[in-house]
């Protein structure tokens, strides 16, 4: 023990203390910690090669990158190392052995994997011949796909699979870990030709040279995109412009990334500051209670200076073992966070938040900060103070009332933070119930949804793969264990994709880009019976082929904007950007289905006999094959569907499988599970908050009942009443709470502001909210004020007498 230094011998003389500290600065070290390794490892990340930071994503927002923009800027672009083409799909795998199986495809270039620094473990990557005209299929598989279909056997190399009902020799296997572009399992090469002819859809990537931004890249490729090239121009002058971003910005641009991290960590530092002022008032207390000590150091030659540097020792230690604490928070909260996205269906590759060296440092920094912050305030009452006044018989009151003075102010910066972030948790909680109490006007509940895709090598026309969306309904609802079956490009409740430019016959005429937009679904029949949709006039039957009168079906939400004199009969004609564009009538009114999710961003539906639209459906694109929503009322209970439907679409085609299955009301939730995240994160940044400040109010009102042990005994002895000594310190602890909120009004309202535009159907005013977090923290003071108000009616008058 003699050799222990003494800053750490005189904190082991006061463990309650010294615990209470430990404990809260591993709290408020803790969840910055957590917040700084999901940053680094998810959203500020770069792609795990080396100059994995200069590898970006180039795109539009609308139209598609074609062969031709990839020629012409690889041509003539100067920001880039290289460029190569990418375009992703949901692949039908077939191994000899095994039926089709579900896989996430990409077709990248021969210059991908060149650009990304990797080659495969085994085996070769493609080259320029895989994409020539005519030469055999090939394909290169991943290392966990490898292993587990191909039970990681080197025998794998020049074996045959079937990807899209299509042969192909697997020529190599990638790197364990690698899923380029986000989460795949299989890669097949991309034919730029065929490509240029289809003008089919693909995002391109691309290493930047040294020292070049996105941002100058972006304005080069669109500087481009202006520039004649031969006897046309690259791109429409009008059409959606070049957007360049790091390839792992998943928010479309650093500057959201960035303010999405620095609001995470807003969150967190607010409650590091919640920490830091509790830890003041416990050292404010330690101060009190050691100020004769102090003041015999001060009067025995002791310099200021010394005092302050040993009583900083003493706040290094604790601000020590409570990052330990919070290292330990981090390693604990990032492992669960990475367990939750490594089994995330769809989560990139390359997310991984850990607690590394990096976050290691984070904690220090913050820590030292920490300790900074919590022990000036103390430190600085400890060395300003006179030993003579210190010594002076009676100098505890009046030491003691200033630093209550100060401890209670601090107690009301803890309300007023932990106000902000309770208010913050209150509205996100409301608006994840809010999207729980909706009502559907349709039913959600037991349908089962799954997606199919066709393979083009197996349905290469219009003709074949109408011929098979007519049977499977026919089928399904064959099965026994089904009671209602239909096919849709996309579900209620969860936003449709597809967005088409309206015309309306008899409308003046307006350009392409300024005509409304409305959400386009190609459906088959019974799809409206499913769900139990009113019509007005009727719905789609077998009758409505390709070969038939184009007709359509529009939502309520379309009929009041368009034609709020009445749809029925009327014609309009959507704009697909695939095949010719006809004119419809409109057959019927459906009642809305919440298309635009549940948000209702662009509610405008137009509906489309599936048999209509099967021609459009990727017509002639060799890259991205159609994909269909099957869905199914079960009989019975929902386990029994998948297998039954499984089997029956191999039936039909054992080259068509079935992906995402799971129910359509679990796929609703889904969808808006952003505010249940949200949510998460103020609840416990909120709670932790709340936590510590309660405490420290209980901290504060103690202290203060034990320097007035005195004054409360002579006022018991003078007669005092024992409610009388409660409402005395319930004033004492009451009044700085209620300032606390005060403040923590303004400056929660402003923060309600910004949260508002992402709030679910809650006013970000919302007076439920504002008045249950003001009776949450009012009674959470109420009760830390209490206890020892209550104490304090217990002091015997005489023992307080005595004990001065």
């Amino acid at each position: 023990m003699t050799m222990m230094p003494y800053g750490l011998r005189r904190l082991l003389k006061s463990p309650g203390s010294s615990f209470t500290v430990v404990i809260t600065l591993a709290l408020g070290i803790g969840l910055p910690a957590v917040m700084f390794g999901l940053i680094r490892g998810a959203l500020l990340t770069s792609l795990p090669y080396e100059g994995g930071e200069r590898i970006v994503r180039i795109g539009r927002a609308v139209e598609a990158i074609t062969a031709a923009d990839l020629e012409t800027w690889s041509a003539r672009q100067r920001s880039f190392d290289a460029l190569a083409a990418v375009s992703m799909t949901t692949t039908t795998l077939a191994i000899e052995g095994r039926g089709a199986e579900p896989v996430s495809g990409a077709s990248i270039d021969p210059g991908t994997l060149p650009l990304l620094s990797v080659t495969p473990f085994l085996g070769r990557a493609f080259t320029a011949q895989d994409v020539e005209p005519g030469a055999p299929a090939v394909v290169l598989l991943s290392f966990e796909l490898w292993n587990d279909r191909l039970d990681g056997s080197p025998d794998a190399l020049g074996r045959t699979v079937r990807v899209d009902g299509r042969p192909a020799e697997v020529v190599g296997i990638m790197p364990e870990g690698f899923a380029f572009p986000f989460d795949h399992d299989v890669w097949m090469p991309l034919a730029l030709d065929p490509l240029r002819e289809v003008d089919a859809p693909v995002f391109v990537v691309g290493r930047l040279r040294d020292g070049v931004s996105p941002r100058a890249a972006q304005e080069e490729l669109s500087a481009l995109e202006r520039e004649p090239d031969g006897d046309r121009v690259v791109a429409n002058p009008q059409g959606a412009p070049v957007e360049v971003v790091p390839y792992t910005d998943m928010l479309g641009g650093r500057r959201e990334s960035a303010a999405l991290s620095a609001f995470m960590l807003g969150l967190a530092f607010m409650v590091l500051l919640v920490a830091c002022a509790n830890v003041a008032n416990v050292l404010l207390a330690n101060t009190v209670a050691r100020r004769r000590e102090l003041a015999i150091r001060t009067a025995m030659g002791g310099s200021r200076g010394r005092v302050a540097r040993q009583l900083l020792a003493e706040i290094g230690w604790l601000a020590a073992v409570g990052s330990l604490g919070g290292i330990a928070i981090a390693i604990v909260a990032s492992s669960a966070i990475q367990n939750v996205i490594s089994t995330a269906p769809g989560a990139p590759y390359w997310i991984d938040v850990r607690t590394d060296a990096a976050v290691v440092a984070f904690v220090v920094v913050i820590a030292c900060l920490a300790a900074a912050a919590a022990g000036l305030v103390p430190t600085w009452q400890a060395v300003r103070a006179q030993p003579q006044d210190l010594l002076r018989e009676g100098a505890r009151d009046t030491s003691g009332f200033t630093l209550g003075r100060v401890m209670r102010r601090l107690v009301g910066v803890e309300m007023a933070l932990s106000f902000v972030l309770l208010v913050g948790a209150g509205l996100f909680v409301r608006s994840a119930a809010n999207i729980l109490r909706i009502e559907f006007p349709f039913r959600p509940e037991g349908v089962y949804e799954a997606r199919i895709r066709l393979p083009l090598a197996s349905y290469p026309s219009a003709e074949e793969r109408n011929r098979f969306l007519e049977e499977l309904p026919a089928v399904l609802e064959a099965l026994p264990e089904v009671d209602e079956a239909s096919l849709a490009t996309a579900v209620p409740g969860i936003g449709a994709s597809a967005v088409s430019r309206l015309e309306i016959e008899g409308a003046p005429e307006s350009a392409e880009d300024e005509r409304p937009r409305v959400r386009r679904i190609a459906v088959s029949p019974g799809y409206f019976e499913m769900f139990d949709a009113s019509l007005r006039g009727r719905g789609f039957d077998v009758q409505d082929r390709a070969d038939a009168e184009p007709v359509a079906v529009v939502n309520a939400a379309f009929e009041r904007l368009h034609f709020p004199e009445g749809a029925a009969g009327r014609r309009l004609l959507l704009s697909s950007g695939q095949g010719p564009d006809v004119w419809r009538t409109v057959v019927g009114v459906s009642t809305d289905l919440l298309a635009g999710g549940v948000e209702a961003e662009l509610p405008e539906v137009v509906y489309i006999p599936l048999g209509q639209e099967a021609a459009d459906l990727s017509a002639g694109s060799e890259i991205e094959a159609p994909s269909i929503m099957v869905l199914a009322r079960p009989v019975g209970d929902f386990a029994s569907l998948p297998g039954a439907i499984r089997d029956a679409v191999a039936e039909l085609d054992p080259d068509v499988a079935l992906f995402g299955v799971g129910e359509l009301r679990a796929s609703i939730d889904a969808s808006s599970s952003g505010y249940w995240w949200m949510s998460v994160l103020f609840v416990t940044a909120g709670s932790i908050a709340l936590f510590l400040a309660s405490i420290g109010l209980y901290g504060v009102i103690s202290f203060w009942v034990t320097q007035r042990t005195r004054e409360i005994g002579v006022r018991m002895a003078l007669g005092g009443r024992r409610r009388e000594v409660v409402a005395l310190v319930l004033r004492q602890g009451m009044a700085h709470t209620a300032l606390g909120l005060l403040v923590g009004l303004a400056l929660a309202l402003p923060a309600a502001t910004l949260l508002g535009r992402i709030l679910f159907q809650v006013s970000p005013y919302d007076p439920v909210v504002f008045l249950s977090i003001t009776a949450v923290l009012t009674t959470a003071a109420w009760l830390g004020c209490w206890v020892p108000a209550r104490r304090a009616t217990r002091i015997d008058p005489m023992e307080a007498l005595r004990s001065e």
